[in-house]
């Protein structure tokens, strides 16, 4: 069949999509994207993947000119309508494979106008659960704002929408599949689970040494991803000022201007400064060489809808770099890491229990953690399995 998938955002930056696309073209299927340009040159060709990219200053300018209103107040992109209805027209798409609520509703008005051909929505998170998250970290003028033009109540009866008349749902974790179908009254056989594990073969060809020159001695604490205020980095921060000396804590990543200036004057405040390192945003490449090079590695979410939902690609990552993790007893996280053996669980927000775990860690023997952890990469959480699943999915499209 012919996928034509559409990305609210640039590409390969994506690694769910890469891994996605890439499982299909395996299958024997012709993979198609639309996305949104970054900055420079791309290529035409990603993997054999054919990318038809929209500029995004033109697309923002356009919705501001003439496509807010009709956004904001149902779902639906009318600019992406257009683009997407001449992509799947030229390419003779088969099979629509739209990534994340916020494109799904024009997806589906896309296939109905092209006679109904199949739609997949691939909903990465629990989308109503994330806006009201985000919207909490935000000003009052900036929550009122959004309150009065696109109520998380209005995204989630697109949520509803979508998981109904879409022919087939993708989502990431078990978690999301029974929010999906016992919240949104969705098809049990129709919403499948397709995680965010890790391709080995990618991972394992990337370099783990040399260690990187910015990462501290001693017991070596790390977190790697973005920042935000539902991710849980304060409290390891704030932990960090109840552990021996001789544990450092390691930031690979980056977040907003605030949410930088946030950690670091909390750093300051807790006396830790000297002992946390920022390293700002790596590249995909290099963050095996920072995980390696860690004793322990973090995924301290805060306890929300959205984080109960969800898994992020890391907690993968870490366990087929064979790092011991600690993870918060937030969702899949706390039953994947329990289940596997890959590491030790503690309470959401609560800095001594993630100092007395780290206390404890600190020359006790951890070999067993990764090993059980890339253990369960290679079976039960393979990407190897996972992308068999979604030709399955795709079988049934048939």
């Amino acid at each position: 069949m012919r996928v034509g998938m559409l990305l609210r955002g640039t590409y390969p930056d994506d690694i769910r999509v890469r891994k996605e696309a890439a499982a299909l073209r395996e299958a024997g299927h012709e993979v198609y994207l639309l996305c949104l340009a970054g900055e420079g040159v791309e290529p035409a060709t990603v993997d054999g993947v054919a990318i038809e990219r929209i500029d995004w200053d033109g697309y923002r300018a356009s919705i501001r000119a003439v496509n807010r209103a009709s956004y904001l107040f149902g779902s639906f992109d009318g600019i992406w309508f257009r683009r997407a209805r001449r992509f799947a027209a030229v390419h003779g798409i088969d099979v629509l494979h739209v990534h994340d609520l916020p494109l799904v509703r024009t997806g589906l008005r896309v296939a109905r106008s092209l006679g109904g051909i199949p739609v997949v929505a691939d909903l990465h998170e629990n989308y109503p659960a994330a806006m009201a998250q985000y919207r909490s970290e935000r000003s009052l003028f900036e929550r009122v704002r959004a309150r009065l033009l696109r109520p998380v109540s209005r995204i989630e009866r697109a949520e509803r929408e979508a998981v109904r008349e879409a022919d087939a749902v993708v989502t990431v974790v078990e978690e999301a599949r029974d929010h999906y179908v016992e919240d949104c009254d969705g098809d049990p056989d129709r919403v499948h689970v397709i995680s965010n594990t890790v391709d080995l073969d990618r991972i394992d060809a990337l370099e783990r040494t040399p260690v990187p020159e910015d990462v501290p001695d001693g017991f070596v604490v790390s977190y790697v991803g973005a920042f935000g205020p539902h991710r849980g980095i304060e409290t390891l921060i704030r932990a960090l000022s109840e552990t021996p000396e001789v544990v450092s804590l390691l930031l690979v990543g980056a977040g907003s201007e605030a949410s930088d200036r946030r950690l670091r004057r909390l750093a300051a405040s807790e006396g830790v400064a000297d002992r946390v390192t920022f390293t700002g945003w790596v590249e995909f490449e290099d963050v095996p060489r920072y995980v390696a090079a860690s004793d322990l590695a973090t995924v301290p979410h805060r306890e929300t809808d959205h984080t109960a939902t969800t898994v992020p690609h890391k907690l993968f990552q870490y366990m087929a770099l064979e790092t011991p993790v600690l993870v918060t007893d937030v969702g899949p996280l706390g039953r994947i890491v329990r289940e596997t053996e890959a590491g030790v669980v503690v309470p959401p927000e609560d800095p001594a229990a993630v100092a007395a775990k780290i206390a404890g860690l600190i020359g006790a023997e951890r070999t067993s953690y990764g090993e059980n952890g890339r253990r369960a990469v290679e079976t039960r959480y393979s990407w190897a399995r996972d992308a068999e699943r979604l030709r399955q999915v795709y079988d049934g499209l048939a």
